[in-house]
């Protein structure tokens, strides 16, 4: 059997890991049987490369390709199997549903699908309720199910994209990154301003403007264009930062400083949104809550 073998990047360089993600999707329609992923040297994953890799694999095993595994330093692949991510694209896994983990800081990776938005958010809200025992949870349920009708109201994906969460203890941030390989917001944005015959902007502003609340670029009822603006509302008042790609328009909004636009060479076909709070900056719940989460 034939195989073609794809090697991580070693760095957390975003240029580095673009490069990788476009220069492999060229390869997924190439004849070959077996597609082997080299971790490489790698020692850490963060959210959003975990999610972007996820995607990528999924490209290929949708094309009929077999996936394989080699390398990675121990302390990667001991996280790999806690959060059983090599698991994913065994033949009789079903990764639309949920993955129960051996890591207590990280919810499971999850291939998104409609039918279990509200259900996996509800999920994540009890799964770090174990952790944040008396704090306010209710932000990042709303935060997780507005970014996944994002994707569903406007990527235009092959594939549903994936969505991981994990705690930092040592920083105390938590960080969830969702991904998919659609159109890209700022490929949306444009098409909703020429429909408007309006003028086209940069796409790193077209991801600004997608933050704006109330702005819909035909957006379905579930959203109407709220979604994202207050995914940045919900970061910006937990101390976090927000941190966007699509297209060729990276936008990142650290709280209380202004918005960094750049338009990158990536031309990266998709949507990378990461989150990050400050754990430290969550609020007490109220009483009720307990009624609405204690299942």
């Amino acid at each position: 059997m034939s195989s073609l073998t794809i090697t991580i990047p070693n760095d957390q360089n975003p240029s580095s890991w673009f490069s990788f993600i476009n220069d492999s999707l060229k390869k997924v329609n190439l004849k070959f049987d077996i597609l082997i992923v080299d971790f490489n040297s790698v020692t850490f994953l963060d959210t959003d490369d975990i999610v972007i890799l996820a995607c990528l694999i999924d490209s290929f095993y949708n094309s009929g390709k077999e996936i394989k595994f080699i390398n990675g330093q121990d302390s990667l692949l001991e996280h790999l199997d806690e959060i059983k991510f090599k698991k994913y694209w065994n033949p009789n896994f079903n990764r639309d549903k949920f993955t129960v983990t051996n890591n207590t800081t990280t919810l499971c990776l999850w291939h998104i699908s409609k039918d279990m938005i509200v259900d996996y958010t509800t999920y994540a809200t009890k799964y770090f309720k174990n952790i944040f025992k008396d704090k306010d949870l209710i932000g990042l349920s709303l935060s997780l199910t507005e970014v996944f009708n994002n994707i569903f109201d406007h990527s235009c994906s092959n594939i549903n994209g994936y969505v991981i969460t994990e705690y930092f203890p040592d920083t105390n941030i938590l960080s969830f990154s969702v991904c998919d390989f659609g159109i890209g917001i700022a490929e949306t944005m444009n098409k909703y301003y020429l429909s408007k015959r309006e003028p086209k902007v940069t796409d790193s502003e077209a991801i600004k403007n997608s933050l704006i609340t109330g702005v819909s670029s035909y957006s379905t009822p579930r959203n109407r264009g709220f979604g994202l603006g207050n995914v940045l509302d919900y970061t910006e008042e937990l101390g976090g930062q927000l941190t966007i790609y699509s297209n060729n328009g990276l936008l990142l909004k650290v709280s209380k400083e202004e918005y960094y636009l750049e338009n990158t060479n990536f031309n990266f076909l998709g949507t990378l949104i990461k989150a990050e709070i400050n754990t430290l900056e969550l609020s007490k719940k109220d009483e009720e809550d307990n009624l609405v989460f204690d299942l």
